[in-house]
């Protein structure tokens, strides 16, 4: 006949319990609205990309902002908002090496998703997405 241990059971319906509990917390702090959101992408090679979205007054305000390294190189850049092309152009980069992008898109009901791609010397290619909900 075997026995349990009365503190080990209350440990373990203790840790169900928490995790029962917490749950619903984690999956409602994930859909709440939020007014800004930052995220960092991914680049073929050394330089570094991050995309911020903030929403004010019916609008987002993108803004776009590449660490290269490398002052005064082109960068050609494509900004899409829903599948939609919002911007694309050339862009250099200062003297410091960054390059800053600011643009507005308009904020429609629902979730919007912002894309962005920026192609460098060297073909080096960049490339990040934010939603915002």
């Amino acid at each position: 006949m075997s026995r349990t241990r009365p503190g080990r059971t209350l440990a373990v319906v203790l840790v169900a319990l928490v995790a029962a509990l917490a749950l619903p917390f984690a999956a409602a702090a994930d859909d709440e609205p939020r007014d800004d959101v930052r995220r960092t992408g991914s680049c073929t090679r050394s330089s570094g990309i991050e995309l911020e979205l903030r929403a004010r007054d019916g609008a987002i305000r993108v803004e776009l902002r590449i660490e290269t390294g490398r002052r005064g190189s082109r960068w050609g850049v494509i900004l899409l908002h829903e599948r939609r092309t919002v911007f694309r152009g050339v862009v250099r980069t200062r003297s410091n090496g960054s390059l800053r992008l600011r643009r507005s898109v308009p904020d429609w009901f629902g979730t919007d998703t912002v894309v962005v791609r920026a192609t460098g010397p060297r073909a080096e290619t960049c490339r990040a997405s934010a939603a915002l909900h």
